[in-house]
């Protein structure tokens, strides 16, 4: 026997047995094989045994549920039973900003690194208590119940406690991100109407005070901040108070004594303003029973959320098929946790996608039940485009995504008919837009913007004009044929930076401007297969034949 072999054979067993001792109790306390089995099994199926479903849960096959909690059917409600339950537990966590430092990347990129303090913690009991308070101060600032208050906020504890004093008092809260630009948070204020404005100091100071002259409406603005602030050069007639001298104020017996108009889960709870994308952001209308039915069976499918209750799992998916006078047949698959599946009434004849696909049937995914929202706020054709009802009254949404649904009733996304990209850091993207503004470069005849949501930049294939590119080649001293131009990587360079000129005269935001280019030498025509008849472009199409040069923009060949 080799004496090397002799020698590693105690490390060898030593190895192995270490390997048994700490795999057995992981395999069996872990229940990694129940999680197998669950992965394994069949998750939906057709309700009528055809490929067009309806598709449901086989866990909930027979009806959907609508709320976790028997008869917690508001979003108040929701919140009292929690405080009931948890009183006195820990519920809302803040850490103080103790500085912040400059923390330089080995890209070279410089981020703001903030060195946080201790969380500070209010319990549930707490919170119902500043709750109860500042919901009472608002209305004896003049908040009437069904009508909108505003919240322009970061994220924190402030946020919380005024939706749920919104929540109790029936205020419908109208939501704005916090990074949304000054023109957009103007127009969604005069658009919602709302007399009262919660935000934060820095907020109110470099996003909101230069445009309130265009805000009539605005009556009063809180800041959350516990600080002073100068009301000098505001408008006259907005009245402005700190989050604490309005919770002060609704401390006073005679203002925590008036009558509260509880909702109902018909009643709006919510309008939450986009980002705005693809224009001006829009008002999407959410009601208690939207949110109520959205929660519903999340207690059980995220671990620890629920606290041990046993709640139902509610998928739901159907396939609808229809005849249109092309001849061509659609079919959407419609998916949502907790909702009823129909169909969707439009025809999409440019993606390819059909119930006969191979291997598995494809199309639109589609989204029905309790969970749907209302709609956009004053919106009409937005809404016509988006949502409809079918013949029992129930709401759809047309996601834009495209889904195939797998043997064992599981979907998955492939592509998406909407043009509206997340990139990984988060930003929208509107990829119509884009093209759109773009097409205003003199050395671009047609373009089709791209991104991958998991890349953080947007690339774009173009169909130069081939007179003034040609020009420009010229101009640099480069000479071959149309298709050796169009290689040159000079050439695309200065495409790009043509790009960049026109898309910062016409300010598009940085992440929405293409990177990379590539510069295609072929015109797309229906011939090609690249595009419609009406000349739209086929993403599908265009993504496939361009695959290759996608991947080395990419930085992946």
């Amino acid at each position: 026997m080799d004496p090397s072999t002799i020698l590693l054979f105690p490390v060898h067993a030593v190895v192995w047995l270490y390997s048994l001792l700490s795999f057995l109790p992981w395999y069996f306390m872990t229940g990694v094989q129940k999680k197998k089995s669950l992965a394994k099994r069949v998750k939906s199926r057709s309700t009528t045994g055809q490929a067009e479903g309806p598709y449901r849960s086989v866990d909930r096959f027979d009806s959907l549920v609508t709320e976790d909690y028997a008869g917690k059917d508001t979003l108040d409600k929701l919140f009292d039973y929690a405080v009931e339950r948890f009183g006195k537990a820990d519920c809302l966590g803040t850490r103080e900003v103790l500085s912040k430092e400059n923390e330089t990347q080995p890209s070279g990129k410089v981020f703001k690194k903030l060195i946080l303090g201790d969380y500070k913690w209010l319990s549930y009991e707490e919170m119902d208590t500043q709750v109860s308070q500042f919901g009472s101060g608002l209305a004896a600032l003049g908040q009437q119940p069904k009508s909108t208050i505003a919240i322009f906020c970061e994220t924190r504890a402030e946020w919380m406690i005024t939706a749920q004093a919104c929540f109790r008092r029936n205020f419908p809260l109208v939501t704005f991100y916090a990074t949304l630009g000054e023109e957009a948070v103007a127009f969604g204020l005069n658009e919602c109407g709302a007399t009262h404005l919660v935000t934060s100091v820095e907020l109110l100071e470099t996003k909101l005070k230069n445009v309130l002259p265009q805000i009539p409406s605005l009556r009063q603005i809180i800041y959350v901040d516990r600080k002073s602030i100068s009301t000098a050069g505001y408008p006259q007639g907005i009245q402005i108070h700190s989050m604490h001298s309005v919770q002060e104020l609704g401390a006073k017996p005679e203002n925590l004594s008036r009558p509260i108009v509880k909702p109902v889960p018909s009643d709006l709870a919510v309008i939450m303003y986009t980002s705005g994308s693809t224009g001006r952001p829009k008002g999407v209308m959410i009601i208690h029973s939207n949110l109520i039915g959205g929660m519903a069976g999340q207690c059980e499918r995220i671990p620890g959320l629920g606290w041990g209750l046993n709640t139902f799992r509610t998928h739901c998916i159907y396939i609808y098929t229809r005849t249109h006078t092309n001849s061509a047949l659609q079919i959407f698959f419609h998916v949502l946790c907790c909702c009823l599946i129909y169909s969707c009434h439009d025809s999409y004849t440019s993606g390819g996608y059909t119930k006969h696909d191979n291997p598995h049937p494809r199309g639109e995914i589609l989204i029905g039940g309790p969970n749907v929202t209302m709609g956009y706020s004053r919106s009409e054709g937005c809404n016509n485009e988006d949502f409809f009802a079918d013949e029992n009254g129930q709401r759809w949404f047309c996601t834009g995504d495209i889904g195939e649904m797998h043997p064992d009733g599981c979907l998955q996304i492939v592509d998406r008919k909407k043009d509206l990209v997340k990139l990984q850091a988060g930003e929208y993207v509107s990829l119509g837009k884009v093209e759109s503004a773009l097409k205003n470069c003199s050395l671009i005849d047609n373009i089709c913007a791209y991104a991958n949501s998991d890349q953080n930049y947007v690339i774009s294939f173009i169909v130069p004009n081939q007179k003034n590119l040609t020009a420009l080649a010229n101009q640099k001293g480069i000479e071959g044929t149309w298709e050796e131009i169009c290689n040159h990587p000079v050439m695309e360079r200065e495409v790009l930076r043509e790009i960049k000129e026109v898309a910062t005269s016409i300010k598009l935001q940085r992440f929405e401007i293409p990177v990379m280019v590539h510069l295609s030498p072929e015109p797309w025509t229906p011939e090609t297969g690249l595009v419609t008849d009406a000349f739209k472009l086929k993403r599908k199409e265009l993504k496939n034949h361009y695959l290759n040069d996608i991947e080395r923009m990419y930085g992946h060949k």
